[in-house]
């Protein structure tokens, strides 16, 4: 009789055990796979709203720290990334020795901008990208010297700091109309907002008093120029205003403050970066998801790109390596978080004593 209610135990904790990582693995695909550290700060925007090119962009620094963060907002959908090693090409001016640096934006769509760097981060820690505006008018400097290719490429291969960014725009002729501001900044903390003023030429926004700049999809030379205010602008500068310190400084923060203003609906944000400029990090989020990351060192990823390697492009002299941003993340991966592996651990390990004991108890019993 003793033996029957050991079997009978022994049953019914095997299906304790069954059933316990059943639940486990059940509520693992309800609930979302969330940090064990980190809680992510819902958006303060109204979502499905329209926001035509409403990338948001900023600027941070404490100290020997210093953050980009960017949303990039626009309806494409085939987003990549572009790696380029410092190289020597030639120029109509000449040839020269690029800067290596990592290059984002879209491909593939059948549209105008497939192929043009959006914004990026070279191996100086100069990092830029740009906010749509409407088109507005400029004064023609013909005598000024043209591009050779895309703004946003053309000036990471070239320069290494903020006041040569500023130079840059000042010597070259970018037509007679444009339709966006650029941000850029560097590993010294600088930064600047490069636009065009009511009078036709570019003006350049620096920071004044604070340790942040934040551009969105107002003019900040010009506020008839966008869309004037912006909700994203004031609660982006509010959330980077209560960093106060260098400890308080940290990549969480800057992703906190993009999850806030990132956009949903037809003008969703596809990728949002965080670069870090001092140590050339880059933290990539894709489809405005902040749970998951993908990391990488610009000089390590730079210096695995060669001539004729795998997914590595050469176009008029220049090589590159291009990546698809998806292909680098996991659509809801089944990959239990912490907090769910220590419980199912714990079940577990319970279930096999408890199992072992009226083992153990059963054989006693038999003798």
């Amino acid at each position: 009789m003793k033996v029957q209610v050991f079997e009978i135990n022994r049953l019914k904790y095997l299906r304790i055990l069954l059933t316990g990582i059943t639940l486990i693995f059940l509520l693992y695909l309800i609930l979302p796979n969330l940090s064990f550290t980190t809680q992510i700060k819902q958006s303060y925007l109204p979502q499905n709203t329209i926001y035509p090119n409403s990338c948001t962009i900023f600027s941070v620094n404490h100290s020997n720290k210093v953050f980009f963060g960017n949303n990039e907002d626009y309806c494409l959908t085939r987003t990549y990334m572009w790696l380029a090693p410092s190289q020597e090409i030639t120029t109509p001016n000449g040839s020269i020795t690029t800067y290596g640096g990592v290059g984002f934006g879209f491909k593939y769509n059948n549209d105008p901008t497939d192929g043009h760097i959006q914004g990026g981060m070279n191996d100086q820690g100069l990092c830029l990208d740009g906010n749509g505006l409407p088109t507005v008018s400029m004064n023609p400097h013909p005598e000024l010297e043209p591009k050779y290719m895309s703004l946003g490429a053309q000036i990471l291969i070239e320069c290494q700091n903020v006041s040569e960014v500023i130079d840059w725009f000042l010597s070259h002729y970018l037509g007679d109309s444009w339709g966006c501001q650029v941000h850029a900044a560097d590993a010294s903390g600088d930064s600047v907002v490069v636009s065009v003023g009511p009078e036709g030429e570019f003006n350049f926004t620096r920071k004044v008093s604070s340790h942040y700049l934040v551009s969105t999809n107002f003019n900040l030379a010009n506020y008839d120029n966008g869309d004037y205010p912006c909700i994203r602008y004031t609660t982006a500068c509010n959330m980077l205003e209560d960093i106060t310190s260098e400890e308080n400084l940290t990549v969480d923060a800057c992703r906190e403050v993009l999850d806030a203003v990132h956009i949903e609906g037809d003008y969703a944000t596809k990728y949002s970066n965080i670069f870090d400029l001092v140590n050339l990090n880059c933290h990539l989020f894709y489809n405005h998801n902040f749970n998951q990351r993908y990391f990488f060192n610009l000089e390590e990823e730079l210096a695995s790109v060669h001539r004729g390697g795998e997914n590595v492009i050469e176009e008029n002299g220049y090589y590159f390596k291009e990546i698809s941003i998806s292909s680098l993340f996991i659509d809801n991966p089944i990959i239990p978080s912490y907090p769910l592996l220590i419980l199912f651990t714990i079940i577990t390990f319970l279930s096999i004593i408890n199992i072992y004991r009226y083992k153990n108890q059963n054989l006693v019993l038999k003798n």
